[in-house]
């Protein structure tokens, strides 16, 4: 199976089931929303950013190791594969612990991170704590879906994941309706994960049997450095962005309130929805990626990461219009216009999405070219800096000041040092033409973007009016950017492979 086969069947499966997943997550959080209430929203999204800023306990170690798997894979040196994936179990048993034990110890003090606690919602210490569990059993068999993933064989998580999350999305439902009781909910949740993880596991441990020798042999002295190394890197890199992605609704709830955090929580779970069907789809080139680095040459490699760039700003341009036009509407449809923010915040929330987006293609570079440890500090100033800009216009603008101090430190440091480093010590050429690009896409989505928002203000409300913005949003940006970039090498090649995949999709070969 040549890279674009694995890409088009790992995508294609794990689309299939992330869209179905999606239908159940929107009804479920239907049902919460009318059954439980906006004060459960805000709950619900403070203690998973509470366990998000835990997650460090991971140190960037699967990363780490993901990395270390590539050549081993490629060479089919079975015998190294499974002293690495014991390592990795053997630290995530280790994460599991240190989660739950780090996360358990944090109850007493649950009361510091609201601005007031909800009254009428009984049991919060319990249910945070099965939100803890939940997180800490998440580290346990996983790792060997790790395996499946530098094997190009994604669409086999992507199939288990979605079964098991049919069957155990579906009882949460109904038992929202049947009982109203959120702790019910939650044991359902703890689960689906353990399901989830136990069955990855023993299909891994079937198509890779050699994972079962109950010896393994001496990890190199040299890989054991490189993992150290990107470990400690890594952890840098993780804890920036715990605490500039995942603090939001903690301040949001301490400076601002607890309903305005729930408020947010529906924003951000559509945006995980479109960062869910991204990572899908980056999550399948990826692997191609790593195997390519590990191959090819050098200009191979410039050539592969100006294609993948061309395509990622198109891609996350095109859906921040999207999300501009139809966050608004598409909630009022869903939970009502109660459930909606004030129109500058949903602003910046669609520029953060935009500018964390296109970290992407230079972040998944990076780490299969195990470009961790020359960026380790830019992490810590980027959260010193989130942090204490956020705090300070919290107090002054409330959410809005929240979403503007993710986007300063966004700005002032990863927006410029990793590009930086990927053209550096990567793809050794100066970043000039990366930031250029970079900034004329933005112009040219900003002038897509308000025609398109032109056109959307000419529709009506209603299912209808949603229809219409949702059809102008497909169209409209797309044509711009086919005329602007239609005579790029990049965009030529951009359409060769999309008619090839979706021949692939469909099972046709090319004529």
């Amino acid at each position: 199976m040549d890279r674009t086969e694995s890409v088009v069947k790992n995508f294609k499966f794990t689309v299939a089931g992330e869209l179905i997943l999606a239908l159940l997550k929107f009804a479920s959080r239907r049902a919460f929303v009318v059954l439980l209430g906006k004060e459960y929203l805000g709950i619900n999204g403070l203690f998973t950013d509470i366990l998000s800023v835990l997650a460090l306990a991971e140190l960037g170690f699967g990363v780490s190791i993901t990395y270390s798997l590539y050549r081993p894979a490629a060479r089919g040196d079975e015998k190294l594969i499974n002293a690495l994936v014991r390592l990795y179990g053997r630290v995530y048993r280790i994460v599991a612990l240190t989660v739950l034990a780090a996360g358990v110890s944090l109850t007493p003090f649950l009361d510091f991170f609201v601005r007031k606690m909800p009254e009428n919602i009984p049991n919060i210490p319990l249910i945070y704590i099965l939100n803890v569990v939940n997180v800490s059993v998440s580290y346990l068999f996983s790792y060997k879906s790790t395996l499946l993933f530098v094997y190009q064989k994604k669409y086999i998580d992507a199939m288990i994941r979605a079964f098991v999350t049919l069957l155990f999305t579906g009882a949460q439902i109904a038992v929202l309706f049947l009982t109203g009781n959120y702790l019910y909910y939650l044991y359902l949740a703890i689960g689906a994960t353990a399901a989830q993880n136990i069955v990855i596991s023993a299909k891994t441990d079937r198509l890779y049997p050699y994972l079962r020798q109950k010896e393994a042999c001496a990890l190199p002295q040299e890989i054991k450095q490189d993992i150290r190394r990107n470990v400690s890197a890594m952890f840098l890199n993780r804890m920036g962005a715990a605490v500039v992605f995942g603090t939001d609704n903690i301040l949001i709830s301490k400076f601002v309130g607890v309903v305005t955090a729930g408020l947010y929580s529906n924003y951000t779970m559509i945006r995980g929805f479109v960062n869910t069907m991204i990572n899908a789809l980056f999550g399948a080139i990826t692997p191609a990626l790593g195997n390519l680095n590990a191959t090819e040459s050098a200009t191979e490699r410039q050539r592969a990461f100006r294609r993948l760039n061309f395509f990622a700003k198109w891609l996350f341009g095109w859906l921040s219009i999207c999300l501009l036009w139809l966050y608004d509407p598409f909630i009022d449809l869903w939970l009502g216009s109660g459930y909606l923010l004030p129109g500058p915040v949903v602003v910046l929330i669609v520029v953060n999405f935009y500018v964390g987006s296109m970290r992407i293609p230079v972040a998944n570079t990076r780490s299969v070219m195990g470009l961790f440890w020359d960026e380790r500090y830019k992490s810590v100033l980027e959260a010193l800096t989130n942090l204490a800009v956020s705090v300070f216009l919290a107090q002054k603008w409330g959410i809005f000041g929240v979403m503007a101090g993710t986007l300063i430190s966004t700005m002032a440091f990863p927006f410029w040092i990793e590009p930086l480093g990927l053209y550096r010590y990567g793809l050794k050429q100066g970043a000039g033409e990366y930031f250029l690009g970079y900034l004329s896409h933005v112009l040219v989505t900003a002038a897509a973007g308000g025609l398109t928002g032109l056109l959307c203000r000419l529709t009506g409300e209603g299912p209808g009016g949603f229809v219409l913005k949702t059809a102008l949003c497909l169209t409209i940006p797309n044509i711009i950017y086919t005329a602007v970039y239609c005579r790029k090498e990049e965009f030529h090649f951009l359409k060769e492979t999309a008619v090839s995949v979706v021949h692939k999709l469909s099972g046709r070969r090319m004529p």
